[in-house]
């Protein structure tokens, strides 16, 4: 008999447990959730179109260099100046697209550094908890990209 009651005692007590935590698990406050369109954000952004600017015309002083190097290739006779002439250009194309590739890394990275910060700042101004993209989202959230896009101007 003394058993039956303990053990009635210890289930009374687990139901009163858990019927406190699953209490608090249910106060706890909801998620506001936006989603953004991170691809028009990328697109529209200046700062990003710029960088995409001037990486073209990197690239086309690249390519110009590269001309001019299988057009003094193709003029020279001498195979030892050939391959010293080839060595040097292959040297000179690959600095340049070293540089060209490390330039537009570093500011890519500052842009897109940028970009998140603007989204974070529009986030916490409209007490979002979370920020998803639209493609991950298949229904619900707030679409802030206009707001965002907005304060990018």
């Amino acid at each position: 008999m003394r058993n039956n009651i303990w053990f009635v005692v210890a289930c009374v007590l687990v139901f009163c447990v858990g019927y406190n935590l699953n209490d608090v698990a249910i106060s706890f406050p909801r998620y506001k959730v936006a989603v953004i369109d991170v691809s028009e954000v990328m697109s529209k952004s200046t700062e990003l179109q710029e960088l995409k600017r001037a990486q073209d015309k990197d690239m086309e002083e690249l390519n110009i260099l590269i001309s001019k190097a299988q057009n003094e290739l193709i003029n020279e006779q001498n195979r030892t100046k050939f391959a010293q002439k080839e060595a040097e250009y292959r040297k000179q194309i690959e600095t340049k697209k070293k540089d060209i590739d490390k330039k537009y890394s570093e500011k890519f990275v500052k842009a897109n550094d940028n970009i998140k910060n603007m989204i974070l700042k529009e986030s916490k101004k409209a007490n979002y908890n979370l920020v998803l993209p639209t493609g991950m989202v298949i229904s619900g959230g707030e679409d802030i990209t206009a707001s965002v896009l907005k304060n990018m101007k």
